[in-house]
C-alpha cells in the first residue's frame, strides 16, 4: 500500500471509533475520542490482533526477517511499556525496551517485568530488554538494598536479580536481554562512568591486566560465557550485545551471545556487518543490526534517506532482525496533548513504509547463512580497531569542544598495546575498499584521522567477511582471496588454508610470519607472489601498499559497489551514492 494513498482503518470498541488517515503529505494521524481512553487502551490488548487496535501479528510463511524499534523517546501513559498506536503505525515486530533501573524492591521489579512480558504478548509484539542503564550508574540499588551493578572482583556489570530473571521467562514475547555496548565497557573500562568519575576505571567481564593476549582473550570469553549462563539459569533466552566497535563479535558469539552490530552512528555500516556476519556464521548465532541515529553528539544525526538505504542494506545482506535506535521526536509527534493522536514524521514514515510495504512485497529467499563470501579477513581479535594515544574525536561538552582520546587498552588491559600486527586487518580493509577506509583506523570515532573527509555509511566491498583465527575450511570453500592478519593464526586453520591454496586456487595475502617456510625464506621486502600449485601466496610487509592493491585488483570488485553472493547463484549488487550515504539495490534474479 502506497503511503501517499488515502486510507482509513475503523476500530469500533464500545461505539468509540479510531480513525487513521494517511494524508497526502505523508503523515499519519491517529484521532481518538476524548472519552473512555483508558477503556479503549485496556480493551485494545485483548482484541483480535488481525483486526483490532493492538499491533497486528504478521503471518508470513517462512518469515526470515523481523523489524523493530528502540523505545527511547516513546510517549506512554504511566505504567505502560509502549504506545500501541505508534507501534501499529510503524508496523514493527518487536521493541527494544530500555529498562531504567529499579524503582522499588526486587520483588516489585519482578512483578513489573512479568507485566511487561504479558503486555507485549497480548499486543502481538516481541520485546528485548535493554539494560544500558547500568553503563551510566556507578551504583544501583533497589529499595530493599540489593546492588545491581557492582559485582565481585571489582567488576562493573548490570545483572538482574534471580527473581527478575525468572519473571522474564514467563512470556514467550520476551526474546532476551541486551547488554548495550558490552565490548565498549570492557575495552574502555566503562568510559561512560569514568567521564563523570575520572578516578574510576572499571572493566565489566574480567580484569585482563597482567595477562598475555591469549589469556586475556580466554578470560573475556569466560566472563561472557558466565554472563550467558547466569541469564539462562531459568530458561534459555537470547543474551544480546550491541557493539559500537567492530571487535569481540567472535569472542562473544563463541560464548553464546547474539551479536548486534551498529549501522550508521560513526560506523561504516557494511564493514561492521562483515565483522559480525563472520562471527555469526562461524559460531552459529543469529545476526542482528541496530540502525543507530546517533552521530557523535547529534541526534538524529542521519537523514531519512540514509535510514532507507540502511534498512535496504540490512535486509538484502541477510540480517535476521534489525531495529532502529530510536523512536524519539524525529519519528512521530503528538497532537493536542494526546499521546494517541500522533503523526509520523519523515523518518517514521520511512520505517513504516519499509515494514508495511517493502518487506511484504519484496520477499527475501535467503539469509546471511547462505552467504558465499569471496574475500575473507582472518585474524586473532585482540580488540584493536585503530585506537591509541594519538587517536581522538572532538565532542561538545556543555558548549565546549573537548578531545576524547581512545586509550590503547586492548581487551581493557592497561599493559596490552596495539602493534603493527594488530593493525594489519585495518590496512587490509583499506585495500579491500579501494582506499576508502583509512589505513590508520576503522571507526569514524577516530575523528582526527578522518578529519576533512565527510562521513560516509558505505564503503565498496566484494562479498567480504571477517573470521577469527580458528576458522576452518568449511567456511572458506567459496573464498577466493584471504588476508591473514594479527598476532596469531591457529595451526589447523593454517593447514586448512594451505590445502585450499593448493587444491582450490585460493590466493592468500600474508606477512612473512604466516607464509610457508619454503616461500618466506626467499622473501625480503615489499609484496611478492609465490605460486603454490593451483593458488598462490602474496607475502607483504604493507597490506595497504599501492603495490599490493594492484596485485589483488582482480578480486576486490568495483570502487562504488557492495556485493553479496548467496547460494543458488544469487547476487546482490548495491551501488553506493557519490556521498556514500545511500545505496541502490540491484537484486534482479533473486
Amino acid at each position: 500500500m502506497d503511503l501517499m494513498t488515502d486510507m482509513k482503518f475503523h476500530y469500533n470498541i464500545q461505539n468509540k471509533i479510531v480513525k487513521m488517515n494517511n494524508l497526502k503529505d505523508g503523515k499519519i494521524f491517529c484521532i481518538l475520542s476524548s472519552t473512555s481512553i483508558k477503556l479503549l487502551i485496556l480493551l485494545s490488548l485483548f482484541v483480535n490482533p488481525k483486526s483490532g487496535f493492538s499491533q497486528k501479528v504478521k503471518q508470513k510463511t517462512g518469515k526470515n526477517f523481523y523489524i523493530g524499534v528502540d523505545n527511547s523517546g516513546d510517549k506512554t501513559n504511566p505504567g505502560d511499556f509502549f504506545n500501541p498506536v505508534v507501534m501499529d503505525s510503524l508496523g514493527v515486530d518487536f521493541v527494544v525496551y530500555h529498562y531504567r533501573g529499579p524503582k522499588g524492591t526486587v520483588e516489585d521489579e519482578a512483578q513489573k517485568m512479568e507485566k511487561l512480558g504479558a503486555d507485549f504478548q497480548n499486543a502481538g509484539l516481541n520485546v528485548v530488554v535493554n539494560v544500558e542503564c547500568g553503563n551510566w550508574a556507578l551504583e544501583m540499588k533497589s529499595t530493599d538494598g540489593h546492588e545491581w551493578v557492582s559485582q565481585p572482583n571489582n567488576l562493573h556489570l548490570f545483572k538482574f536479580p534471580a527473581p527478575v530473571l525468572k519473571s522474564l521467562t514467563q512470556s514467550k514475547a520476551v526474546w532476551g536481554i541486551q547488554y548495550d555496548e558490552l565490548e565498549h565497557s570492557q575495552i574502555t573500562r566503562n568510559l561512560s562512568i569514568t567521564l563523570k568519575n575520572p578516578e574510576i576505571e572499571l572493566v565489566s567481564l574480567t580484569e585482563p591486566t597482567g595477562m598475555d593476549f591469549k589469556l586475556a582473550d580466554k578470560a573475556v570469553y569466560e566472563g561472557a560465557k558466565s554472563l550467558v549462563d547466569d541469564c539462562n539459569q531459568y530458561s534459555r533466552q537470547q543474551v544480546l550485545t550491541e557493539h559500537v566497535w567492530p571487535v569481540l563479535f567472535h569472542n562473544f558469539a563463541r560464548a553464546g551471545m547474539t551479536p548486534v552490530y551498529k549501522q550508521m552512528k560513526e560506523n561504516w555500516s557494511n564493514i561492521w556487518a562483515s565483522c559480525a556476519m563472520g562471527a555469526c556464521l562461524q559460531y552459529k548465532q543469529e545476526l542482528w543490526a541496530c540502525l543507530d541515529f546517533w552521530h557523535y553528539n547529534n541526534f538524529p544525526g542521519h537523514s531519512a534517506e540514509s535510514l532507507w538505504s540502511n534498512l535496504l542494506f540490512a535486509y538484502w545482506a541477510g540480517v535476521d532482525k534489525a531495529y532502529v535506535e530510536s523512536i524519539g521526536k524525529h519519528t512521530y509527534e503528538t497532537r493536542e496533548n494526546d499521546i494517541f493522536n500522533i503523526s509520523l514524521k519523515e523518518r517514521g514514515t520511512v520505517l513504516s513504509r519499509f515494514a508495511k510495504e517493502y518487506v511484504p512485497n519484496n520477499p527475501r529467499p535467503y539469509t546471511f547463512r547462505d552467504l558465499e563470501p569471496e574475500i575473507a579477513i582472518i585474524r586473532f581479535d585482540d580488540t584493536a580497531w585503530g585506537q591509541g594515544p594519538d587517536t581522538y574525536c572532538t565532542v561538545d561538552d556543555d558548549g565546549q569542544k573537548v578531545n576524547l582520546y581512545w586509550k590503547d587498552w586492548l581487551f581493557g588491559a592497561y599493559d596490552l598495546r596495539t602493534s603493527p600486527e594488530s593493525e594489519e586487518w585495518i590496512k587490509a580493509w583499506h585495500t579491500i575498499t579501494h582506499g576508502m577506509v583509512k589505513k590508520e583506523s576503522l571507526s569514524w570515532n577516530a575523528g582526527n584521522i578522518y578529519e576533512g573527509m565527510a562521513y560516509r555509511c558505505f564503503a565498496p566491498a566484494n562479498s567480504v567477511v571477517v573470521f577469527d583465527d580458528a576458522v576452518t575450511k568449511v567456511h572458506l570453500t567459496s573464498v577466493k582471496l584471504v588476508f591473514l592478519c594479527g598476532l596469531f593464526i591457529n595451526e589447523k586453520t593454517q593447514d586448512n588454508i594451505r590445502e585450499l591454496v593448493r587444491n582450490n586456487g585460493l590466493v592468500v595475502v600474508t606477512s612473512k610470519r604466516f607464509a610457508p617456510k619454503e616461500f618466506s625464506a626467499h622473501y625480503s621486502s615489499g609484496s611478492k607472489e609465490f605460486k603454490d600449485r593451483k593458488g598462490k601466496w602474496i607475502i607483504t610487509d604493507d597490506m595497504a601498499s599501492d603495490e599490493l592493491k594492484g596485485m589483488v585488483a582482480p578480486w576486490i570488485g568495483n570502487d562504488n559497489e557492495i556485493v553479496f553472493r548467496f547460494k543458488g547463484n544469487r547476487k546482490v549488487v548495491m551501488t553506493i551514492s557519490p556521498d556514500g550515504k545511500e545505496i541502490q539495490v540491484n537484486n534482479e534474479g533473486i
